[in-house]
């Protein structure tokens, strides 16, 4: 799997916001942002349109990016998801895409749309692989709308 400067800005990114240092992740990520959103791999489109989603202040925000990301998966070939590394292929992207939606639908109030992203991103639970991060995505579905 190749790592280029872009998906270790975004990791970086990552870290700082797990490291609580939300302003700076975001700076970092929203710099690279221009440079992907005209290029051609989809999955760091993706990539970082979902991360940048989970530094945003406010729900309206997050939402804009979750969409977003939503949105360039529809460039995403399968092949270069399993480059990337994701067994289940650009499928195993949709319920974590979809939880994300569901989660920002329903912060803002909007229990249908919220309720409509839950059941499509639940309908490609099978797509994830049986490891940490799909355990993680799968705990996530039963206690989230639980």
């Amino acid at each position: 799997m190749d790592e280029t400067p872009a998906y270790a800005t975004i990791r970086e990114g990552m870290a700082l916001r797990e490291q609580g240092r939300r302003s700076e992740a975001k700076a970092l990520m929203e710099a690279l942002f221009a440079e992907v959103e005209g290029g051609n791999d989809a999955y760091l489109k993706v990539f970082l349109a979902h991360s940048l989603a989970d530094v945003q202040d406010n729900p309206e925000d997050e939402l804009a990016w979750d969409l977003r990301a939503l949105a360039f998966f529809d460039e995403l070939t399968d092949q270069r998801a399993l480059e990337r590394g994701n067994p289940g292929g650009r499928n195993a992207l949709l319920p974590s895409l979809h939880l994300n939606l569901a989660v920002g639908y329903r912060r803002l109030g909007d229990e249908v749309s919220a309720r409509r992203h839950y059941e499509r991103g639940q309908a490609h639970l099978g797509a994830l692989s049986g490891d940490k991060y799909g355990d993680s995505i799968r705990t996530a579905f039963a206690t989230e709308f639980a």
